[in-house]
């Protein structure tokens, strides 16, 4: 097109006075700056919410079945080898659950103690977060497996610290005799979960046998955790399972057990983005300058032109062209930069963590190309808006 022509030559063309070159430099960096900023700043929102997906992935199954009524359920009330023939199942395995004290020498403290067995390990990574010790502690021995933060709590620092447990034994509960009601339990700490304070904090694993017995919850369970294949089809796998353990279960995914979470995530993606719109209007502001700039500094030519019988819209669509070039140019640059950063980051890890105690050693970063495609259509079509509007403002008032 004939417009273009005109704007690709003003744009790259010296101009008649140097101040418009450097206004033109400031905009082309106004433009740029922002975008990288915006494209790092969301490829890091997205690798800290991978990385804490990540950590809790370790303790949240990606399915779990829960009894739709009470608390626990009979263990053969649901055929765990079934389960496991579904089509992107890849491990089954039962808990239960119960709240107890913990207690070391005078420390105390009550807690929500999972029983788990050796299956367990298949269907979560469990066994990738305890630092000292190890599982089989919980799973085999019969022993308890606390987090770090929890341990802490109690006293129980070293491994081989002995721990008591006292948990309410529901089928022996007696106002007359309140203390017939606790059953106790003496056992030996054999692991210690080292992951982040939440988890640490609230985590204690024991076997499924010794909780069931303390509780005198024999052949109970509290739910069945599933780990499904990568890439699987997680709605057509929970159908097949509501179809399989009945209308007494509720089939839950990660997702909607962090539903609230998830959603807050969600709102503020959505806030870094309309802060990086409102950035966006700012350094769209700059194109102003530049345009109202080149205009005055090519009246001649316009009057030329106009002499030579160009219209109206064609001398707009020069100078809208030329705001559109120079917000192109510069998201072009800042979304190169902003990309080039982010994968730096991604594979060398310039920024570290300010902890030395943090779990990982630099800012996760997750690159993705539909975030940095919206940051460059909000940055084109603000910046074409307001080309169109500085132009058409500017050559009423200057009436050319």
């Amino acid at each position: 097109m004939l417009w273009s022509k005109f704007a690709r030559r003003y744009m790259f063309s010296p101009k008649s006075h140097s101040v418009i070159n450097i206004i033109v430099s400031v905009s082309l960096v106004a433009v740029a700056v922002p975008t990288a900023a915006l494209v790092v700043l969301l490829a890091v929102f997205n690798g800290l919410n991978a990385t804490i997906e990540e950590l809790y992935s370790a303790v949240d199954a990606d399915i779990e079945i829960l009894a739709e009524r009470g608390q626990t359920f009979e263990a053969d009330a649901i055929d765990l080898d079934a389960l496991r023939k579904i089509e992107g199942i890849e491990a089954v395995a039962p808990y239960i659950e119960q709240s107890v004290m913990l207690s070391v020498a005078d420390r105390h403290t009550a807690v929500t103690l999972r029983g788990i067995d050796s299956l367990y390990c298949d269907a979560l990574p469990i066994a990738s977060l305890v630092g000292r010790g190890s599982i089989e502690a919980a799973t085999v021995d019969g022993d308890i497996v606390l987090g770090y933060g929890l341990a802490s709590d109690i006293g129980a620092y070293n491994l081989g610290s002995e721990v008591a447990l006292y948990a309410l034994n529901r089928k022996q509960l007696s106002t007359l005799l309140p203390m017939s009601g606790l059953s106790r339990a003496k056992v030996q700490l054999g692991g210690i979960i080292d992951s982040n304070a939440d988890i640490d904090a609230t985590l204690a694993l024991t076997s499924i046998e010794r909780l069931q017995h303390l509780a005198n919850y024999p052949d109970r369970l509290s739910g069945i955790v599933v780990s499904v294949a990568e890439n699987s089809d997680k709605k057509a796998i929970c159908q097949a399972l509501e179809d399989s353990v009945g209308e007494n279960y509720k089939v839950r995914t990660r997702e909607e057990k962090n539903a609230s979470m998830n959603a807050i995530l969600r709102m503020e993606k959505v806030a870094v983005l309309l802060i990086g719109a409102l950035i966006a209007i700012v350094a769209a502001l700059s194109i102003v300058g530049s345009v109202v700039m080149l205009i005055t500094d090519k009246q001649r030519d316009i009057a030329t032109l106009r002499a030579m019988g160009a219209d109206r819209a064609l001398i707009r669509n020069i100078f809208v062209g030329e705001g559109i070039l120079l917000t192109m140019l510069g998201t072009a640059v800042g979304a190169i930069v902003g990309i080039g950063l982010s994968l730096g980051q991604e594979h060398f890890g310039w920024v570290g963590m300010p902890d030395g105690g943090a779990i990982i050693d630099s800012y996760p970063v997750e690159l993705r190309a539909d975030d940095t495609l919206l940051v460059v259509a909000i940055f084109l079509l603000i910046g074409i808006a307001v080309s169109r509007l500085t132009v058409a403002h500017t050559l009423r008032k200057k009436r050319l």
